[in-house]
């Protein structure tokens, strides 16, 4: 089934005159400086990091279900046209899809937040995508440049699985072929 492509028109409201930001279908918002948000969130405690992240990719991924209908009729390149859109009207960065195997792999670029919000993203596409699908997943970052971040979206012990491998020094694109060997296992 082909989705309708995201289309950002009129999706931010600003009423200046009430002081107010509106993204449709969602609660009020503000703007804030990034640097201030990180800096925020730096002085808590890994697990509310977490939890923030993850209530902002929850409210992302169900505006993109609601605009969807159906996320598993979607498709996974619709899905990420519409969560990409919901995440730039956030500020968040620009969301692609990259193709490894069987390995679903996203990518953001322009992100704000540099290096310093990966934990952040990784919890905010969690939330999205468990939103979006009704499915529990891990995210992982893999590889980090100056200007994107890739992250792996798997099973929570698959995420757990790739963690310790890229602690121990084992390259991304190593783990993602172990884990994919597992897969054609039936093991993932």
């Amino acid at each position: 089934m082909a989705s309708l492509p995201f289309d950002p028109s009129h999706a931010v409201r600003f009423d200046f005159a009430r002081g107010q930001i509106a993204v449709q279908g969602s609660s009020d918002r503000v703007l804030i400086p990034a640097d201030a948000l990180i800096a925020l969130c730096a002085g808590v405690d890994a697990e509310s990091r977490k939890d923030f992240a993850r209530r902002l990719g929850t409210e992302a991924g169900r505006r993109a279900a609601l605009r969807l209908g159906d996320a598993m009729g979607a498709g996974i390149d619709g899905v990420v046209e519409h969560l990409g859109g919901d995440l730039a009207l956030m500020g968040l960065g620009s969301l692609e899809l990259e193709r490894w195997g069987r390995a679903l792999v996203l990518a953001i670029s322009g992100s704000p937040f540099g290096q310093g919000g990966d934990e952040l993203l990784a919890a905010v596409l969690e939330g999205a995508i468990q939103r979006a699908f009704a499915r529990d997943v891990g995210v992982v970052r893999l590889a980090r440049d100056d200007a994107r971040a890739r992250f792996l979206v798997t099973s929570r012990n698959g995420a757990d699985d790739v963690r310790t491998w890229l602690e121990s020094g084992t390259s991304w694109g190593e783990a993602l072929a172990r884990l994919d060997s597992r897969a054609g296992r039936g093991e993932a």
